[in-house]
C-alpha cells in the first residue's frame, strides 16, 4: 500500500514537473530569440534534441517501424514540429508569452472541432460549449492586445499563434492511430528526427549567409533548457505520469501551463498581468475542461507535443 502511494505521489509530482517546464518553455522561447534568429532558434533546437533522442532509440532496441508508418510520421512532423514552430517561433515574437500561453492551451477544444466537422465524429452539446468559450477567450486576449498598441501584445502575433495552435491540432489527429502501434517515445523521437529534417535548409541558408547568431549567456541557458528541460524532461515526467495516472488525469494537469507562463513571464521579463489576461485564460480552460471533462479523447493519450 506504502509503495502504492508512493508510485502514484511520485506520478503526481512527475505531472507537475511537466507542466512547469512546459509553462516556462515560452518565457525561454522569447530569451532565445533576443539572441537567435527563428531560423537559427529552429535549427540549433531540433538538431541538439535529434542528437539527444537518437541516441535513446538505439539504445532503446524497439521494433522496426514499417514503412507506411514512416509515412504518416513524415506528414504528422510536417505539422509539428514543422508547421507549428514557424507559426510560434514567429508569433511570439509579436506577442507576450503569457498571450500565447493562453491560446495554445485551446488545443484540445480545437482538436475535438476538427474531429467533428473532418471525421464526422460525434461532438456532444457540451463540446461545442467548450469550444466557444475558449474562442471568445481567444478573441477576448487579441482585441484588448490588439487595442493597447503594445508591439508586445498584437493581433497578428496571436493570429500567428492561434495558426500553431491548428497545425498541433492537425498534428494529434494523424497520430491518433498511430498511438495504438508505436510507443510514445517512437512518436515523439522521429517527431522531432523529421522535424529537424524539414529544418535542416534552415541551417544550409545559415552557412551560406555566414548569419551565424552571437547570442549571449541567457539566451544559451534557454535554448539548453528548451531541449533537455521543455523536449526531453518534460517528456519522460509527462509519460511517466500517464503511465501511472492515466491520460483522462494527466491531461488535467496540463491547464495549468498559462497560469505557469504567465507567472514566470512577469517574474523573468517583467510581462504586466493584467485582468484581461485572467479573464481569457479562464474563458479559455473552462471551455477545454467542459468540451473534454466527461470522456477520455483519444488525443490525450499522446504527449502534447516538443514543448
Amino acid at each position: 500500500m506504502i509503495q502504492t502511494d508512493a508510485k502514484s505521489s511520485a506520478a503526481y509530482f512527475a505531472a507537475v514537473a511537466a507542466v512547469l517546464l512546459w509553462g516556462s518553455s515560452f518565457v525561454a522561447t522569447k530569451i532565445a530569440l533576443n539572441s537567435f534568429s527563428a531560423v537559427a532558434y529552429v535549427v540549433f533546437r531540433f538538431s541538439a534534441a535529434s542528437l539527444i533522442f537518437g541516441m535513446i532509440l538505439l539504445r532503446s532496441r524497439l521494433p522496426r517501424i514499417p514503412l507506411q508508418s514512416h509515412l504518416r510520421l513524415a506528414l504528422m512532423a510536417l505539422f509539428e514540429p514543422g508547421l507549428y514552430f514557424v507559426f510560434e517561433t514567429t508569433g511570439l515574437q509579436r506577442t507576450t508569452a503569457s498571450s500565447a500561453s493562453i491560446i495554445i492551451a485551446s488545443v484540445p477544444v480545437v482538436v475535438a472541432v476538427a474531429a467533428a466537422l473532418l471525421l464526422k465524429e460525434h461532438l456532444p452539446l457540451r463540446g461545442w460549449l467548450g469550444a466557444l468559450l475558449s474562442i471568445a477567450g481567444i478573441i477576448l486576449l487579441s482585441v484588448w492586445d490588439g487595442a493597447t498598441g503594445l508591439t508586445e501584445g498584437s493581433a497578428v502575433g496571436n493570429l500567428l499563434v492561434f495558426l500553431a495552435v491548428l497545425s498541433a491540432s492537425g498534428y494529434i489527429i494523424l497520430a491518433r492511430h498511430l498511438s495504438a502501434s508505436l510507443s510514445t517515445l517512437q512518436i515523439t523521437a522521429f517527431q522531432v528526427l523529421y522535424g529537424t529534417l524539414y529544418f535542416s535548409p534552415g541551417l544550409v541558408w545559415l552557412i551560406i549567409s555566414g548569419q551565424w547568431p552571437r547570442p549571449d549567456a541567457a539566451a544559451i541557458g534557454a535554448l539548453v533548457f528548451l531541449v533537455i528541460g521543455a523536449t526531453l524532461g518534460a517528456f519522460l515526467c509527462y509519460n511517466y505520469s500517464l503511465s501511472r495516472l492515466g491520460a483522462a488525469r494527466s491531461a488535467v494537469f496540463l491547464n495549468g501551463i498559462p497560469v505557469v507562463t504567465v507567472v514566470v513571464a512577469a517574474v523573468l521579463l517583467g510581462e504586466r498581468i493584467s485582468y484581461h489576461h485572467g479573464l481569457a485564460a479562464i474563458l479559455v480552460i473552462l471551455g477545454v475542461s467542459i468540451a473534454n471533462q466527461p470522456q477520455k479523447r483519444a488525443a490525450q493519450a499522446v504527449s502534447p507535443g516538443v514543448g
